[in-house]
């Protein structure tokens, strides 16, 4: 027996078994509409490990684990927006017993975007990660541009840098930050978050940028240097349509990652005037009406710009964040 038919083999059984014991735990364990996603997911796995049985032997290039681990992924990911669905369907109900939702009412992503509760931190979030997107990009295109075609002496540290600035966590800044927020005289204004938020822009905007001005055909702006075009020309036939595009999704992705944290907002400005969306929800969800509904149809909402990138673009989001597979 070959070491593929082994290894597709064992991830049948896996597969297999994982869903036997899923169906029976829904079966006996889970009572309602529930009972039936329980075994739903267990169908499609237990089907997953019989048919990786009868294409153990297949001269295709067939990967058992990557097929189960992409339905794990599915189930681990839709399963809580489904519940977060459903707790946004029922605000009058209170907190449903149900992932699968038995009622729906629409009214709570309505409250959600006129309470003023919720309103006011979106819009702080929104403006603060326009800026300090903005911002990012003003120093991460000419930083990368350094970096990846003037090979500048010491880049590799820079880049090595940014990097690690990225990996770092926000709260270790947080002291510093917010006593230089406050002899500023700036703590508590409503573009006080710009600055902090400048540290998870800034090296996020950089790394992307590089990787977008790695794979540019930089052969293309020289040939038209060569032949005498105008700064005028080379922005037109090469700037816009090669450069544009990458940068552009490089700026969107990095105005959603700030629109997403967290830590500055709870944490580094934890004022009601400079609160971000995020951490409002996190800190002041007892303060709303419904919050358990109001705060799931904001996450729903929320979610809709990624959605909206990754299906734009999602080849050369595939790019930006490691390459595509092949």
């Amino acid at each position: 027996m070959s070491p593929t038919v082994r290894s597709r083999l064992f991830a049948s059984g896996t597969a297999f078994l994982f869903g036997f014991i899923l169906a029976n735990y829904g079966m006996w364990r889970v009572a309602g509409a529930d009972r039936w996603l329980w075994v739903a997911i267990a169908v499609v796995l237990m089907a997953t490990g019989a048919v990786g049985v009868m294409i153990s032997d297949s001269p295709r290039r067939v990967s058992i684990w990557a097929i189960v681990g992409l339905e794990m992924m599915i189930a681990f990911t839709l399963v809580p927006l489904l519940w977060t669905f459903t707790v946004a369907v029922a605000p009058d109900l209170g907190t449903p017993t149900s992932v699968l939702p038995q009622h729906v009412e629409w009214s709570a992503f309505g409250d959600a975007l006129s309470e003023d509760s919720l309103r006011r931190p979106l819009m702080t979030s929104m403006i603060t990660a326009l800026l300090s997107t903005v911002i990012a990009l003003m120093v991460a295109v000419p930083a990368a541009h350094a970096l990846v075609k003037m090979r500048v002496p010491g880049g590799g540290y820079v880049y090595l840098g940014v990097v690690t600035l990225l990996l770092a966590p926000l709260l270790v800044f947080d002291g510093a930050i917010a006593n230089q927020l406050r002899s500023f005289g700036i703590l508590g204004m409503r573009l006080a978050p710009v600055l902090p938020t400048l540290l998870l822009t800034l090296p996020l905007a950089t790394w992307l940028c590089v990787s977008v001005l790695r794979d540019v055909p930089w052969t293309l702006r020289d040939a038209i240097r060569v032949e005498g075009g105008s700064r005028r020309e080379e922005f037109r036939s090469f700037v816009v349509p090669i450069v544009g595009p990458g940068i552009g999704v490089a700026g969107l992705m990095t105005f959603i990652m700030a629109m997403n944290d967290v830590a500055v907002g709870a944490t580094m400005v934890s004022t009601e005037s400079s609160r971000t969306l995020p951490a409002t929800m996190l800190l002041s969800a007892g303060e709303l009406a419904n919050p358990s509904s109001r705060v799931a149809a904001m996450a729903l909402l929320l979610l809709v710009p990624s959605l909206i990138v990754l299906l734009a673009a999602p080849r050369r989001i595939l790019l930006l964040l490691g390459r595509t597979y092949r």
